[in-house]
């Protein structure tokens, strides 16, 4: 159960227990600006620190921007590692999942890390943190008084809890989960309900069929899959996209979707784009059956139509202009034809590094498209298109 970690300049505690004495943000004011110049970096924290301090201080003044940017947080000077923030849910994610617990509850955060997961708990919402890394239950707790928050975390092996009401666990998904996922199911026994954070891709015929599945994501990614125990079990399967200015949920249930097929057949006259999150839970089916498309290939989440129904937010509409054969001469003859001078490439089905392939076909005209390489109907096939921008 040690958590995989990334090396660090000085010993993991002595490099915490530094950050914590200094002032974060006048080092940031007068060392940040000059990460782009090592050299000038280093000899100027020469003057003030040893060899051990300055390798630390980089280390952290590397991070502190991504810090600030991935739990919006301007005005407050967090402490952790690489690792540790690389491994903490943002916020965005950790926000829409505070909304889900029961007013009042209590929670014990199981391998809670930095504290990413307890960070924007309602108030009257308490978590008790628990880590078996001593490093981890540092950064929690001192996180923790410097956000104003009452939650507190102690040195703990995560499987060796007591039962409670309510429980979160984030295990080390790096090589495989730790604690395993057998673990974690025995563990969820002693609780009334819990939320369990999974790879994306997680196998979900491992998932018990009595919990809840949901995915979590954004416009251009899915991100988390959330395993639902006990009393949040209503065998379902959730995808939520959390987006700048909205978030859009849909769901099914298991037994629904697994129900559920698409009609397979020719390109129509538009290629429609998945959200991540309807891609990952399958919920594309149930959401394409609903607004009348149709696969293109059965083992892909490309879908298609003729006309667009109304607008709906899991899906981005693209036109179709021309499609071809994979061949190289044919793919940069039709870009020739349409006056192709700049193009991005998606792909689904096809091994093709797009950068690559880009330079390789080289395109010299005016205009801008998309160029999707896939399977229609089981042979590979690049199609030129352009985002229908009116849906």
């Amino acid at each position: 159960m040690n958590a995989e970690r990334k090396n660090l300049p000085i010993d993991a505690l002595k490099y915490l227990e530094f950050l914590r004495l200094i002032e974060i943000r006048s080092i940031e004011n007068e060392y940040l600006p000059l990460l782009k110049d090592p050299l000038k970096l280093s000899e100027k924290l020469a003057k003030k620190f040893n060899s051990l301090e300055r390798n630390a201080l980089i280390h952290y003044l590397e991070i502190l921007p991504k810090i600030r940017e991935k739990f919006c947080l301007q005005n407050a000077d967090l402490i952790c590692d690489r690792l540790a923030y690389e491994q903490a849910t943002a916020r965005d994610i950790s926000e829409y999942k505070a909304k889900l617990w029961q007013s009042g509850a209590k929670i014990m955060d199981l391998c809670c890390g930095m504290g990413g997961d307890s960070f924007w708990l309602p108030a009257g919402i308490v978590a008790s943190g628990a880590d078996i890394a001593p490093e981890r239950v540092l950064m929690f707790n001192e996180n923790m008084e410097r956000l104003g928050l009452p939650h507190r975390a102690v040195l703990q092996n995560a499987l060796e809890v007591e039962s409670g009401d309510f429980f979160c666990i984030d295990p080390a998904r790096r090589g495989g989960l730790n604690p395993d996922f057998e673990s974690i199911l025995e563990l969820s026994k002693k609780f009334c309900g819990g939320m369990i954070k999974l790879p994306p891709a997680f196998p979900e015929s491992e998932i018990p069929k009595e919990s809840d599945v949901l995915y979590l994501g954004n416009a251009s990614d899915c991100r988390e899959c959330l395993m639902m125990s006990g009393m949040f079990g209503k065998r379902g399967i959730r995808a939520v996209a959390i987006c700048k200015d909205e978030t859009f949920e849909w769901q099914c249930e298991k037994n629904e979707l697994q129900n559920i097929s698409l009609e397979v057949k020719k390109l129509g006259d538009f290629i429609l784009e998945p959200n991540p999150v309807l891609v990952r839970s399958h919920l594309f089916l149930s959401e394409s059956k609903k607004m009348g498309f149709w696969q293109i290939d059965s083992t892909l989440a490309y879908v298609s139509c003729d006309s667009l129904p109304p607008r709906h937010e899991g899906f981005t509409a693209y036109k179709v202009i021309e499609q071809s054969s994979l061949s190289t001469n044919n793919v940069k003859a039709m870009l020739k034809k349409h006056d192709v001078g700049k193009i991005t490439i998606k792909k689904r089905g096809v091994e093709v590094v797009p950068e690559a392939e880009i330079r390789r076909l080289a395109p010299k005209g005016e205009k801008e498209y998309i160029l999707f390489y896939t399977r229609i109907l089981g042979e590979k096939r690049a199609i030129l298109a352009e985002k229908f921008l009116h849906y």
